[in-house]
């Protein structure tokens, strides 16, 4: 029989402690500057209403910039100020698995509207400020799109994946061999073995 733990010895984290969020916090946290960047940057470029796919950059990265100054508001006030607005875990479990894809859809596709956009942007000299704010908004909104993945990732692994496996097994035993009939007499068909 094994002797009881020193009283002061930590216990070992499991899943959906604060060990867990203080690494999807600080993704969260990179996240929201990415964001910040993301829409500013866009938001400065002269005349950016005359481009549809800045536009929606900046709508997406306001959002996005929002949503996250919440979560990590929320984080940071459970954490370090004693006062949360909701449970961090609840929201994370309920709330945001849902709203982190829908967000990652969006965001990405404001990834693909700014990098178009950039791709578009013709300088006249040999340097154009405005080019390269493209291109700086469509940089910073990759990094907010792999932001939100990492979430998804750090949240739930497992998940992912099977998502990215598709719960298949790696060994091919979900792969059925065509049968021999039985020999008369015997009751269980044999099945031959693929070899792959």
């Amino acid at each position: 029989m094994l002797p009881p733990p020193p009283p002061d010895a930590a216990p070992t984290p499991t899943k959906g402690t604060a060990t867990d969020y203080n690494k999807i916090y600080a993704v969260r946290a990179v996240t929201w500057f990415c964001s910040l960047v993301m829409f500013s940057v866009a938001a400065s470029i002269d005349d950016y209403n005359n481009y549809e796919g800045l536009k929606f950059t900046v709508a997406i990265g306001v959002i996005a910039w929002v949503y996250l100054t919440v979560l990590v508001g929320n984080f940071i006030g459970a954490n370090y100020a004693h006062h949360e607005i909701m449970p961090v875990d609840m929201v994370e479990q309920k709330f945001c698995k849902p709203i982190d894809a829908g967000m990652l859809f969006f965001v990405y596709t404001a990834t693909i509207c700014a990098s178009t956009e950039s791709s578009e942007c013709k300088s006249v000299g040999s340097y154009d400020p405005g080019c390269s704010k493209f291109a700086a908004s469509a940089t910073f909104a990759w990094f907010a799109s792999f932001g939100f993945l990492a979430t998804m990732i750090v949240r739930d692994p497992a998940a992912f994946m099977k998502l990215v496996k598709g719960g298949a097994s790696d060994n091919y035993d979900d792969i059925d061999a065509p049968t021999i009939l039985p020999p008369t007499g015997t009751s269980k068909p044999e099945q031959k073995v693929v070899d792959l």
